[in-house]
């Protein structure tokens, strides 16, 4: 799942839509191994996490929301809640954890590092536990459980987040910071999962920010780095609040694939501005299959709906256009993909 390690948790993050999208029994197949270990003496920690890496170079929040995150995608989608009804000692640690250090990151490594410089007190990291932390309350209540202080104390954050990361234009890649800005893709998941957290007025305002800094290639992370992900780009294409901007991020990023100045299967990292892959090794991984998030982002729900039998959506004929216009995009990035390697083998 990388090339320090198996099953990290950024990784089956990052390709958690296309797991849902296609199978969802197999991200639930990738979750278990990483509870699994959990499980084991010498390994109890406070925080998710998973084997080989993740104890050489832990991202304690990151691995944490990542993994609450993916188990709310999967009971979204499946209707089937045993992963954690089995392990409800195990996600109550992890969203304990959640609960005292979501809005205030500090100085945790993310799996941006690498491109954003890893700033103190992340504000992309912070929406990230947020979020993770709401998505927990929603599944206790879907058990028929008690999620109040969880959920309270998500909504608490969620308004401090948004004066902690005010910015002149945007929100700031770290608290304090007004003169930078972030892509902040992580509120994707606020609107995947249902969470609730965010006002329209976020979402207007990040879309604002997009459409002002696509580069030929993509939009970059932020202010500090003209390096980007394609994975990114499309989770940050389902936060913007209007399809004229998602088509623009979504045009980008096909450019980079069709047009980009790279040779080998679709790098996780380039340079928005020049197109070409910056850093080295990091290719041909499973987090590209983020770019199926418009597919999952009403996908979840819909599913979730049957299973209840409660009817169809409010905006299920709008949805279905958008799902069937993005899905015949990515259906041509990946067309040419096997196509471009089908050339060089």
């Amino acid at each position: 799942m990388g090339n320090d390690g198996v099953n990290r948790m950024e990784e089956i993050y990052a390709s958690t839509p296309f797991w849902i999208y296609t199978n969802p029994e197999i991200l639930r197949l990738m979750l278990l191994p990483n509870i699994r270990w959990h499980r084991l003496a010498g390994t109890e920690t406070s925080y998710a996490s998973g084997p080989s890496s993740s104890l050489l170079r832990p991202k304690a929040l990151e691995s944490t929301g990542n993994m609450m995150i993916a188990t709310a995608a999967l009971i979204e989608a499946t209707g089937n809640t045993a992963i954690i009804s089995e392990n409800a000692d195990l996600y109550r640690t992890w969203a304990d954890y959640l609960k005292v250090n979501a809005l205030i990151p500090g100085t945790q490594s993310t799996t941006d590092g690498v491109m954003s410089g890893a700033p103190s007190n992340d504000t992309n990291l912070a929406l990230k536990g947020i979020i993770a932390l709401k998505a927990y309350a929603d599944i206790l209540s879907t058990l028929g459980q008690d999620g109040s202080t969880y959920s309270d104390t998500a909504k608490s954050y969620a308004s401090q987040w948004q004066s902690l990361a005010e910015a002149s234009f945007g929100f700031a890649a770290s608290y304090g910071d007004s003169g930078s800005w972030s892509i902040c893709y992580n509120l994707f998941a606020d609107k995947w999962l249902k969470t609730g957290l965010f006002p329209e007025s976020v979402f207007q305002k990040m879309g604002s920010l997009y459409a002002s800094n696509i580069n030929n290639y993509g939009l970059p992370l932020g202010s500090r780095t003209t390096l980007t992900s394609s994975h990114w780009m499309v989770f940050a294409a389902g936060v913007a609040p209007d399809i004229t901007t998602r088509n623009l991020i979504i045009s980008a990023a096909q450019d980079y694939i069709q047009n980009g100045k790279d040779a080998m299967p679709w790098p996780s990292i380039h340079d928005s501005k020049g197109g070409n892959a910056t850093v080295a090794g990091v290719y041909n991984r499973p987090a590209v299959g983020g770019v199926y998030a418009l597919l999952v982002q009403d996908l979840g729900s819909t599913v979730s709906t049957a299973n209840s039998n409660s009817g169809g959506g409010s905006n299920g004929s709008n949805s279905r256009v958008v799902l069937r216009s993005a899905n015949l995009v990515l259906i041509y990035i990946f067309s040419f993909i096997s196509s471009t390697l089908l050339c060089l083998a």
